[in-house]
């Protein structure tokens, strides 16, 4: 539609907005997803839908490495404090490119399955035990086991099912998605 073309009420609401950028004064969660429950600490622009949104140090963090551009542009805007100090990483991964695809904990092999909304890696029992049990265990950037799950052998999609649902999920492996959507990726 040409500019000429519109009413007057249609040129006003096409212009830009100011987004409200900078520390959060209140002790409302973050609002990545429903799944966090950290405190917000500072507002941003979000790029994929042209709100604004406050994040916890994590999800801010995870924001700086996904959005290096408009991060760059916050933190060139007058009277805006840096946010660099608000973004803090702590012992969570930020992308799935991060977490090692193998690792031992307490001797056993244990494969990559997904990156966390909280930053906490999902592995599985690259080999299960001769019972056919298999264990699910979240593990953090110091390689340290958080939680722990034990299924069946074919019980496996519905801990990774359960663990999308309930806890949230950044990024599933390739293998696992693969497993999750019968062998195909989406």
């Amino acid at each position: 539609m040409a500019t000429d073309e519109r009413t007057a009420w249609e040129q006003r609401t096409r212009t830009e907005f100011e987004p409200d950028v900078g520390v959060v004064d209140t002790d409302d969660t973050c609002e990545q997803s429903n799944h966090c429950d950290r405190e917000q600490q500072y507002r941003l622009p979000w790029p994929h839908f042209g709100s604004d949104v406050a994040l916890c140090d994590y999800h801010l963090a995870r924001y700086r490495e996904l959005n290096p551009e408009i991060w760059g542009r916050v933190r060139d805007l007058d009277g805006v404090e840096d946010p660099d100090k608000y973004a803090v990483i702590g012992d969570r991964f930020l992308t799935i490119d991060e977490v090692p695809e193998e690792i031992s904990v307490d001797g056993e092999k244990m494969r990559r399955v997904a990156l966390g909304i909280d930053g906490l890696a999902l592995f599985d029992s690259a080999e299960p035990d001769d019972d056919g049990t298999v264990r699910f265990r979240t593990i953090g950037r110091d390689l340290e086991a958080r939680e722990t799950v034990e299924v069946e052998l074919g019980r496996g999609h519905d801990v990774l099912g359960w663990y999308r649902t309930e806890e949230g999920v950044h990024d599933l492996d390739p293998d696992a998605r693969n497993a999750l959507f019968g062998g195909e990726s989406p």
